[in-house]
C-alpha cells in the first residue's frame, strides 16, 4: 500500500487492494496521518476487486501490480486489459510467471517497453523486476 500512498501524490485518485486486511487498516491510518484524501483502499483479491470495480465504471490511467510469485490471475489480467489504461507497472518477484503475464497483455493489445531488475536483498537469490508497458496506441 505503500506504492498507493505515493502514487496519490501524483494521481487525481488512487484505488489500492491487498488481501491482507491489516495492510488495508494501515494504508487507511498512513493516508489520514499524510493528509491524503485522494485514496480508497479494499480488502480483499484483486482479481475479484479489481473487477468489481471496473464493473463499476472505475477506470484507470496507470495500473500498477505488484502480485505474489504465482503472478497475476487471468480475471486480473483481462480486467487490465479490457480497461485499457495508457500504462501497467508490473512489480514481480517471479521473472517465470513476470514473462508469462507479460505475453497475455502484450496479446491483449500491450507493449513491454522496459524492464528493469532490482536487487533489493543483495544477501538473497532473488531479484524484483520492474515491467513498464505501454498500450498500443491502435488498441
Amino acid at each position: 500500500m505503500t506504492i498507493s500512498l505515493c502514487l496519490a501524490q501524483k494521481a487525481g485518485h488512487v484505488y489500492g487492494v491487498e488481501i491482507v486486511p491489516e495492510a488495508i487498516e494501515d494504508a487507511k491510518k498512513n493516508a489520514e496521518l499524510n493528509q491524503i484524501t485522494n485514496a480508497t483502499f479494499k480488502a480483499g483479491q484483486a482479481e475479484k476487486v479489481i473487477p468489481e470495480w471496473y464493473d463499476q465504471g472505475i477506470k484507470a490511467d496507470v495500473i500498477v501490480v505488484d502480485p505474489p510469485r504465482k503472478g497475476c490471475d487471468e480475471a486480473l489480467l483481462q480486467t487490465m486489459i479490457d480497461m485499457k489504461p495508457k500504462r501497467i507497472v508490473y512489480v514481480s518477484c517471479n521473472p517465470a510467471t513476470l514473462a508469462r503475464d507479460l505475453k497475455v497483455l502484450e496479446a491483449g493489445g500491450f507493449k513491454t517497453v522496459e524492464v528493469q531488475p532490482v536487487d533489493m536483498f543483495p544477501q538473497k537469490m532473488h531479484v524484483e523486476t520492474v515491467a513498464l508497458l505501454q498500450r498500443n496506441l491502435s488498441n
